[in-house]
């Protein structure tokens, strides 16, 4: 290692191999950078009578002590004297390269070179960088495949082609308002309580189940044949009857294919605007069928359904805006 080596260790790795095929050093295109530096320091000092004549090496040589001129000049200069020996022999001036480092700021590149070698330290912050994106895309090829192989992409696919129609809006709508009829008209009953555990500080919690038993009685079948006759079946009735995606589908006549009867069985306008007239005639104007069902039944009804009645309003909004919306992107 020669004090040469920083100004070696400055160069850009492409410059090095351009030194390198110039000196025909051998095995040097698998070296990295720093074995690279190393490498070519030593070929240039066992093979310094080769190449210190050549100007391409001329800044590497002259970084060397061994090759100040200063030795050269003083033996000129003596020689001189000593075939004049009448004359005073003129005193040598005291000449020092340039360019030639203190060997105190020699030793100190080289401590540093050598800890860079110890702890194989990359080349060039690009190599970093490229290693940091390899690492990211592995990474992230791995994640992509576990999410593939978990299939919640495809079952989420599924779920919004399934909800993605009016028939899975209108279906919606009326499984929640019949899940918050049934939770007041089916009441819970008491069947044990569970044992508390002190060592994970859970405490006693009660059982309760729905009472089956009201099935059998008035309080039930009132309030739910009501719900069940105006915001579901007469409406569905209408929907058949008062079928205008049919007639618009068929032109009117009376023999229809398969496939028109499937898709246009119940007109989903006809069924919101039905559901909308029922609702308000019954829940606000207290229509009974013709004392059919009690004040009793309407108030259960009005009450459990999300909303009341401005609720079961909303949902027929919603479908009335639905069916439009869906009409106009048919066209």
């Amino acid at each position: 290692m020669s004090t040469a080596l920083p100004f070696l260790n400055k160069l850009r790795k492409p410059e090095l191999v351009e030194l390198a095929q110039r000196t025909d050093l051998k095995s040097y295109r698998d070296l990295t950078k720093p074995d690279l530096v190393l490498a070519l320091d030593k070929h240039l000092l066992d093979n310094q009578s080769a190449f210190e004549n050549d100007k391409t090496f001329a800044e590497y040589y002259k970084r060397l002590p061994s090759s100040s001129p200063v030795k050269n000049e003083s033996s000129v200069e003596v020689a001189s004297t000593a075939r004049t020996p009448g004359r005073k022999p003129k005193q040598p001036k005291e000449t020092r390269h340039p360019a030639a480092p203190p060997p105190r700021t020699a030793s100190r590149s080289s401590r540093v070179q050598a800890v860079v070698d110890a702890v194989h330290l990359p080349p060039s912050p690009a190599v970093v960088t490229d290693a940091i994106d390899r690492q990211t895309r592995r990474v992230r090829r791995g994640l992509d495949q576990a999410w593939i192989a978990s299939g919640v992409q495809e079952h989420t696919d599924s779920v919004r082609a399934n909800l993605s129609s009016l028939k899975a809006v209108f279906t919606v709508i009326i499984l929640l308002e019949a899940a918050f009829l049934l939770r007041d008209i089916i009441p819970l009953a008491y069947v044990t309580t569970t044992p508390a555990v002190p060592a994970v500080h859970l405490p006693s919690l009660p059982i309760k189940l729905p009472d089956l038993f009201v099935l059998l009685t008035a309080s039930f079948w009132a309030p739910f044949s009501l719900w069940t006759l105006t915001n579901l079946a007469l409406p569905l009735v209408a929907a058949y009857f008062f079928n205008l995606s049919w007639h618009a589908a068929t032109g009117g006549q009376v023999r229809r294919t398969r496939s028109t009867t499937s898709q246009a069985s119940f007109d989903p306008l006809a069924f919101s605007i039905a559901k909308a007239v029922l609702v308000y005639k019954v829940y606000v104007d207290h229509f009974r069928f013709f004392d059919v069902f009690s004040y009793e039944a309407i108030a259960v009804v009005n009450e459990a359904v999300p909303g009341g009645y401005s609720g079961v309003l909303a949902g027929t909004a919603i479908g009335v805006i639905g069916t439009l919306y869906e009409a106009i992107l048919r066209r």
